[in-house]
């Protein structure tokens, strides 16, 4: 293999333009290292970047993810960047077998795990709790360049392996909609005109929880007989596999969300109190829909919900006419570059005969 390329699942991936995914050959020198992740899906899809950071610089990698779904983990198994995945609902791992231990866990989850740590000299120091509240792929990042990592190694946003999650059953025109999020005062991030936007496409499947098909209210989300509704249907993986074979997917400000993101999966999130540009660089297939309102995102403010006195109005104004525009943009970007595929197949298959 090139030194200077990067090989990520079996391929060799040429470094970008700006060395982001270079692969260098100073760092790590095979040392050992366990990244601890926590709590939510889109959390620790959003420190992918570290990881991937970690291998380019030759450390090996093992995971442990403590998610809020037990199947999170899963995620990431057999993804060549890392080693050995645990799950820490499991406790098959142990921190004293490795030459560095960092704690990837945003501040808002600390408390649960910090007492872990108190005895762990090789633990890497956590950044400032503001960078996480700046950017929170940055706040991961941080830990590689306290090792001394040059950060031009790092990918420029979150991903996962879409390679990975083999639909066995999929339709490329498929819209897929995951209505949900977590529970609690969380759910107000969940738009409330899903079942309006099923109606408008012929192929749409919902996926998720059986809790995601409620509204923030706590009332019922009733879609039409043509949607395929996959939500509680499906384990975590196989959800994974309908959004990275999705036509365009779309989702709230979810963990879904940013895994259908990761995954190279067209898609549209759909933010409102909370805030987008704390999480750091989307990927390029990724849009963001938001109202716009001055009062918005107001999720790490003293006055959250006081404008709207909790009816989330910067939501309810999030118009469905808007969110079908932005998947009919998705769907002609998607057949062009279909279109552009197929060309190219074509050629290469002349110039072999050809040759």
């Amino acid at each position: 293999m090139n030194d200077s390329y990067f090989r990520l699942d079996g391929q060799e991936i040429p470094p970008a333009a700006d060395n982001s995914y270079s692969k260098v050959r100073l760092g790590g020198c095979g040392r050992t290292v366990l990244v601890h992740v926590a709590s939510g899906i889109g959390n620790i899809v959003l420190a992918t970047p570290l990881l991937l950071t970690l291998y380019a610089n030759d450390y090996i990698v093992d995971l442990l993810v403590d998610g809020d779904y037990p199947e999170t983990a899963e995620l990431f198994d057999g993804w060549n960047i890392l080693r050995a995945v645990y799950s820490g609902r499991t406790r098959q791992h142990t921190t004293g077998n490795y030459d560095i231990i960092i704690a990837a866990i945003p501040p808002f989850y600390w408390r649960g795990y910090a007492s872990r740590y108190d005895r762990v000299t090789n633990c890497i120091q956590r950044p400032p709790d503001a960078l996480f509240y700046r950017n929170e792929q940055a706040y991961y990042l941080e830990f590689a360049r306290a090792l001394g990592i040059c950060m031009e190694t790092a990918p420029p946003c979150y991903r996962l392996p879409a390679e990975r999650f083999f639909c066995a059953d999929p339709d490329t025109r498929t819209v897929v909609l995951a209505p949900g999020c977590k529970t609690g005062e969380m759910s107000a991030k969940r738009w409330p005109h899903f079942v309006e936007l099923a109606n408008r496409f012929e192929h749409v499947a919902v996926v998720g929880t059986p809790d995601d098909l409620r509204f923030w209210g706590g009332s019922s989300m009733s879609f039409s007989g043509h949607c395929r509704m996959l939500a509680g249907q499906l384990t975590l993986r196989e959800t994974a596999a309908v959004l990275a074979g999705a036509s365009v997917v779309v989702a709230n400000d979810s963990g879904l969300g940013h895994l259908a993101a990761a995954l190279g999966a067209a898609t549209i999130m759909l933010f409102g109190p909370t805030p987008d540009e704390t999480l750091g660089p989307f990927p390029p297939n990724v849009t963001v829909l938001r109202s716009g309102f001055s009062c918005e995102p107001c999720w790490f403010t003293p006055r959250r919900f006081g404008a709207c006195r909790r009816t989330v109005e910067c939501l309810t104004a999030l118009t469905v006419d808007s969110v079908v525009a932005a998947i009919i943009v998705q769907l002609k970007r998607e057949q062009a570059s279909a279109k552009a595929n197929a060309f190219a197949t074509k050629e290469r298959e002349k110039l072999g005969r050809a040759g």
